[in-house]
């Protein structure tokens, strides 16, 4: 949809008003050599971006990989708040939404623990972003993350729904 304004980018383009909403997710060792993290970024009611990629990093918890998962989506997040920027539409905080209560209290809370003190500096990044009040990350239930059609093979019923949470037709 931004496409469409690029050659004359203006204050409202094409009711484009909110960079709204962002889910990510992770699948921790349920397939060894497919473990992947994904990302789908909404706005103005349809996906504008996503992403399924495999982890590069071994993560050691489930925490740890929804954590470093969620930093990848910030960093793109943060990018695309950028170009929206650009094109001149006003956008003062993203909302980040995550499935793992754990990983979201590591990014909140700069708690120093035996099981998360390996966790590679690049990572913590988001925690900065979370001070300075640029981003704030929700709770979402596992069932209503339409992430998880990018990291797992999931039923029909499921799939149809997550279609339907990122207003895509089937």
């Amino acid at each position: 949809m931004l496409c469409r304004f690029m050659h004359n980018p203006r204050k409202n383009c094409g009711g484009v008003e909110k960079f709204s909403i962002r889910y990510v997710d992770f699948d921790f060792a349920s397939d060894l050599d497919k473990r992947r993290s994904g990302y789908v970024f909404i706005m103005a009611k349809g996906p504008i971006c996503w992403r399924s990629i495999l982890q590069s990093t071994v993560a050691l918890s489930t925490t740890e990989a929804e954590y470093m998962a969620m930093t990848e989506a910030i960093k793109e997040a943060i990018w695309m708040l950028g170009l929206i920027e650009d094109l001149g539409v006003n956008q003062h905080k993203l909302d980040v939404y995550c499935d793992s209560q754990s990983a979201i209290y590591l990014a909140k809370y700069q708690v120093h623990h035996a099981r998360t003190k390996h966790i590679d500096v690049r990572y913590h990044f988001v925690r900065e972003v979370i001070v300075e009040d640029d981003i704030c990350i929700n709770k979402i239930a596992m069932v209503d993350n339409p992430a998880d059609m990018l990291t797992k093979v999931v039923g029909i019923s499921k799939f149809k729904h997550d279609l339907n949470l990122v207003h895509v037709k089937q």
